[in-house]
Parts: C-alpha cells; structure tokens; sequence
C-alpha cells in the first residue's frame, strides 16, 4: 500500500518541484521579464568575461570585458589586439592603440547607456521595450528610432540563473553586431587601474 501511495505522488512531487525551480518559474508577461532583468543587473556587483564578436558586415573579434556597476564598464580587443572602450560616468573612451589615440564621446551617446545608469531601467519615453522567453533564453529589446544612440540593443539572460549571455547591437544603418559571453566570473575585486585610459587627451569628468 505504500509503495503505491509514493507512486501516486511522485509525478505530482515531480510537477511541484519544476515549477519551483528557477528555469520553469519563469516570468510570464513582458513587464515580469523586463523587471527580473533588471533586477538581475541592479544585483549585479562586477563581472569579468571574455566574448567572441560578429557582426553582419563580415568582421569578427574577441577579447576581455570588465564591468564593475554601476559607471565602469572595459572592453579589451584582443584579437586584434588594436582598440579598446572605457566608460565613466560622463564618457566612453575609445583608446585605438595603433594611432595611440583617444577618442571619447558622451555616454549618452552610447547603447550601453542604460546599462551605466546606477538605477536600472529598461523603460523610457524614447524607448520601445519588448520582452519575450524562448528556449531558456530571456531577451529584452530596446529600440530608440533617434539621436546618437539610434538603433536596437537587446539583452539576453540565461532563464535558469538569469545571468547576462549575449548582447546584439543593430544600428541606424542595419549593421547587426553579436557579442556572446564566455567564461563569465561575478563578484571578483576588479583593479581601478581597468577602467584607467592612456593620457593622450582625454576629457574631465567634471
């Protein structure tokens, strides 16, 4: 008899228990995914990853990002090992080691804005935000049709941890550019020294 009972119950234990784990519970409108990925990036401390690089124009890359919350993000080209981006809270750097030149613009200016800002928020007047989940995989898409930082930016997370596993950069002219994150490290003591750029000219932040 109760053998029988625990064969009764276990797909029912069974059901209880996906539904309580992280990758069944997932969120079911687009307002509850945008709000757990925002969550997951405002919980976010440092993260150090390295990624590979495509874009639609034919160029491919890889390298090293360093991104301490909420101002600090640094992305190192390894291969090539040619260029680097480094933000501040008012600037992106972008440092061409060939030319040893530093170019900077304002932040604003920049698709990672939104992901500099020390609240997060994926919504905005000039922003259309759309949010769906596909196969473990959370994405939220972020389209500004004017300005400097005019194109699409979308995010996705891993649904079972919610960490941050690829971006997808399209521009005002179609050019679409995939980064995908690999060997990602969270909560390390990153160096003040990452976020430092060479002294060619580079602006104050004041």
């Amino acid at each position: 008899m109760r053998l029988s009972i625990i064969s009764y119950l276990a797909p029912i234990i069974g059901m209880l228990m996906m539904a309580l784990h992280p990758a069944y519970a997932q969120p079911a409108s687009q307002q509850e995914i945008i709000a757990r990925a925002e969550q997951a990036l405002s919980d976010m401390k440092t993260m150090q990853a390295d990624f590979i690089q495509f874009s639609s124009d034919g160029s491919v890359g890889e390298g090293r990002i360093y991104f301490r919350r909420p101002h600090q993000l640094r992305i190192d080209y390894l291969n090539p090992e040619t260029l680097s981006f480094v933000t501040s809270r008012v600037w992106i750097h972008v440092d061409d080691k060939i030319d040893k030149q530093v170019t900077s613009y304002p932040i604003s200016q920049s698709p990672f804005y939104t992901l500099l800002q020390k609240e997060i928020s994926f919504i905005a007047e000039d922003v259309m935000t759309s949010a769906k989940i596909k196969d473990g995989v959370a994405s939220v898409s972020m389209a500004r049709e004017t300005g400097e930082a005019a194109g699409v930016l979308t995010l996705e997370f891993d649904t079972l941890n919610w960490h941050l596993r690829r971006w997808i950069i399209t521009d005002a002219l179609g050019v679409k550019t995939q980064v995908t994150l690999q060997n990602t490290l969270f909560d390390l003591a990153l160096e003040n020294r990452l976020f430092g750029v060479p002294a060619y000219a580079v602006p104050s932040d004041s």
